[in-house]
């Protein structure tokens, strides 16, 4: 879908053999990054100022999300989108009942503790996109970058 808008995509997948001077220069001559909330996204940290770095929200990482790679990211000159998924996009979507507070209240349900929102939002939790819908943040981060990076656009595509 990246190659549909416009982007020239390489998929990345580092594991603990991958050597870091190889996502370094990966990422270092990239305009966008976009993954899943995880340790992994550490590595937008290559990025240079200007260029994209789209992460995908799972539902109750909110919080962990921003503060860990949203607000560094802004201040190292990225453009950070927070792609927040939707209840329907999350796998806990078919472990709960519609209107459950996991699903309707991730903020009330981490007042719990950390154990449970780990249990129940990272350790259990994949994510399947609303591909219709996330292809309008590839595009808005295609056009930001093919524009030179004057303004983020906010019409819808």
């Amino acid at each position: 879908m990246a190659a549909d808008v416009g982007f020239d995509a390489r998929v990345i997948r580092p594991d603990r053999t991958t050597e870091l001077c190889k996502i370094y220069r990966e990422l270092n001559a990239s305009d966008a990054m976009v993954g899943v909330h995880g340790a992994a996204m550490t590595h937008f940290l290559f990025m240079r100022p200007g260029k994209v770095f789209i992460q995908v929200v799972p539902l109750g990482t909110d919080w962990a999300a921003g503060a860990y790679y949203g607000e560094p990211a802004a201040r190292l000159g990225l453009r950070y989108v927070g792609y927040k998924i939707l209840p329907e996009e999350s796998s806990l979507s078919r472990e709960y009942p519609t209107g459950d507070p996991v699903l309707t209240d991730p903020a009330g349900v981490a007042q719990r503790g950390w154990d449970v929102t780990k249990k129940v939002y990272l350790d259990r939790q994949n994510v399947r996109l609303d591909l219709a819908r996330f292809r309008e943040e590839l595009v808005r981060a295609h056009r930001y970058l093919v524009a030179g990076r004057k303004r983020w656009p906010t019409a819808s595509v």
